[in-house]
């Protein structure tokens, strides 16, 4: 019962990016993560966030990381993910090779704007088109196509 409730409260305090794992990628372990100065590009992208979110927050309240994943997916807790938002400590884990992918980077400050891991349509698709790489190039999207019920 114990180790349920833990997995419950490991589940909702991370904020994951689900990723297709292709058969036999190597899979990046945050172990492997440094920490990344804010760029000056965060900033413009933070304050984008925060207007078509609605909602506020500092960026310096966020720590960034790079991990290495040269297939891009990152493993936490057996799951795997694009990029992560861990709510302990506000902390955003992205592949070294993505940190300038601007849907990516920002799909995951709206996940510390909203301190949240879900994926509400609302915000992620149709006010800030950041659900995934398929909604940043077709804004007209309602849903996202890869996560119609927003988890």
């Amino acid at each position: 019962m114990s180790r349920l409730f833990l997995g419950g409260l490991l589940f909702l305090g991370l904020g994951a990016c689900a990723a297709p794992r292709a058969a036999g990628a190597p899979l990046a372990p945050l172990g492997r993560a440094w920490a990344v100065p804010t760029l000056g590009l965060y900033q413009e992208w933070w304050d984008k966030t925060v207007a078509c979110s609605g909602r506020q927050g500092q960026m310096s309240a966020v720590s960034f990381y790079a991990v290495d994943a040269p297939s891009g997916a990152i493993e936490l807790a057996g799951d795997t993910a694009h990029a992560w938002w861990v709510r302990e400590g506000n902390r955003i884990y992205l592949p070294a090779n993505a940190l300038s992918q601007e849907w990516l980077v920002r799909h995951e400050m709206l996940h510390a704007l909203l301190q949240r891991g879900s994926h509400p349509s609302e915000v992620f698709v149709e006010a800030c088109h950041v659900a995934s790489a398929a909604v940043w190039r077709d804004s007209s999207l309602s849903h996202d196509p890869g996560n119609p019920s927003g988890n």
